[in-house]
């Protein structure tokens, strides 16, 4: 998928874009019934979520074949690329059921090396019922430092009365951001599903490589010890997808030492 130069400015000024029924009917319908097929399979015992906190999972295995397929079409990976305007190495494919607020905040504070992030709401979400929120620039110092996430002490207002755009959607819209931007949501309800996609850079300086392991790290720790009960994060399944540039990247992030699991061999 070919950006325009326009749409390289939006996100390169504001630190976010919108693509707007970038997944077809049927390929929600898909996502949808993957997303509850997947994060069901980590709750115990296969008990549905209580709805009283927020459930996520990498989906990324077999029970998942669209959504783990998702880290390479096209519409995400080529736009990662041209977004960050250089080599992705891919993260994860994930989804959520999220519980009311979430609150401001940033998923990477290290400026060493720069993401993004693809989400996609599987139900049609405003300001008002919890669509996620970005505050327009703040991925940019000196602006991002000024944020602070205590909006009443530091700027006189509630949270959700912070200037920002909301990302009202409809399912198979998408929103694509950058990893530094200040974004919450405000008034959603108890079970809310979100599918994301995510991409670092291919760290090609020592304090990017640096970051980046240092984040895999905690990834592989993360999901060694709770999330998924002893399993890698990269199972044999998600390593094998026949696709040229995937294998690629597993080929890579082999070098790059952020592969492997400590302990496990894929599986």
């Amino acid at each position: 998928m070919a950006l325009t130069q326009q749409q390289l400015s939006h996100f390169n000024v504001f630190g976010f874009l919108v693509f707007r029924q970038l997944f077809s009917p049927e390929e929600v319908r898909v996502i949808s019934r993957e997303v509850d097929t997947g994060l069901d399979a980590f709750l115990p015992d296969n008990t549905e979520h209580d709805r009283k906190k927020r459930h996520g999972d990498s989906l990324m295995d077999a029970n998942t074949p669209f959504i783990t397929s998702l880290i390479d079409d096209p519409r995400l990976a080529d736009a990662a690329e041209q977004l960050l305007d250089r080599p992705v190495i891919p993260v994860a494919t994930d989804a959520n059921y999220f519980v009311g607020d979430t609150g401001w905040h940033v998923d990477n504070p290290s400026f060493d090396y720069a993401g993004v992030r693809f989400i996609s709401y599987l139900e049609p979400l405003d300001a008002q019922t919890g669509a996620l929120r970005v505050i327009p620039g703040s991925h940019r110092e000196p602006f991002h430092s000024q944020i602070q996430r205590d909006t009443q002490s530091v700027f006189g207002v509630m949270p959700d009365e912070l200037p920002a755009f909301a990302f009202s959607s409809q399912p198979g819209d998408v929103l694509a951001f950058n990893y530094w931007i200040w974004h919450a949501a405000f008034g959603g309800s108890d079970h809310r599903r979100m599918f994301g996609a995510v991409y670092y850079e291919d760290p090609q300086v020592p304090a990017a490589l640096k970051g980046i392991q240092a984040n895999f790290s905690g990834i592989h720790h993360r999901h060694s010890q709770r999330w998924y009960g002893g399993h890698a994060v990269y199972p044999k399944y998600w390593r094998s997808l026949d696709n040229p540039r995937h294998q690629r990247w597993v080929r890579r992030m082999d070098e790059l030492g952020i592969l492997e699991t400590p302990g496990f061999e894929g599986g």
